[in-house]
């Protein structure tokens, strides 16, 4: 009986670490789709109101022509915006659009505002069924509004959508204060960099505060 009992146990348990590992193992295993789920924002000096942003887009309906980035309201694009193809590295031709003309397009469920400001690239090749293209898009914002000065601060508030945002300060400013918990570290030009990580399926809303880095720092 207790030799049962024995075999019983070590039976239970290998079932709980099996069901504990078979969710990571998946998790590996994901699809390059979800890999767009992270987006890196980048400061500029704040008397710009600028900040620049990286982000993947992964195209996988059949046909699909164009890729696409929306711009917030209250934000304005550089028109220098860029696409690439991730895959080969090549630049795409990327312009602005309305959203009336992404509309007309019928790529997605959801419309956008007719005047809503579009960052479009034409694909160098169109995805076929079961196909997908990853885009690399890069631009620029100029956010007056979001990104300020109160006093010697630098305050920037922004609306995070992705499950990983990285936040990279300006070369000389230290993190002076933070609402929302993050990862802090250096990167290798010495700039903070923050890492935001939201596993729920809502947003964070942000607001850090940052200064000047004195002589002794």
């Amino acid at each position: 009986m207790a030799k049962r009992r024995y075999l019983l146990r070590g039976a239970l348990v290998a079932a709980v670490c099996a069901a504990a590992i078979v969710p990571t193992a998946m998790r590996a295993q994901f699809h390059r789709a979800e890999q767009d789920r992270e987006i890196t924002y980048w400061l500029l000096e704040p008397g710009t109101h600028q900040f620049k942003i990286s982000h993947d887009l992964t195209i996988d309906r059949p046909g699909q022509k164009y890729a696409h980035s929306f711009v917030r309201k209250g934000s304005a694009v550089d028109p220098n915006a860029k696409m690439y193809d991730a895959d080969t590295g090549k630049e795409l031709k990327t312009y602005t659009v309305t959203g009336k003309e992404v509309n007309a397009l019928g790529y997605y469920p959801q419309p956008s505002e007719p005047e809503t400001v579009v960052v479009q690239g034409d694909l160098d090749r169109t995805p076929g069924e079961g196909q997908s293209v990853r885009v690399r898009v890069v631009e620029t914002y100029t956010d007056p509004v979001g990104y300020t000065m109160d006093g010697q601060e630098l305050v920037w508030k922004r609306t995070l959508g992705r499950p990983l945002n990285v936040v990279t300060l300006p070369t000389g400013w230290m993190l002076s204060s933070l609402d929302t918990p993050a990862i802090i570290s250096m990167d290798e030009q010495g700039r903070v960099a923050l890492r935001f990580t939201n596993p729920r399926n809502d947003e964070l809303n942000i607001t850090l505060r940052a200064r000047k880095r004195s002589a002794a720092h």
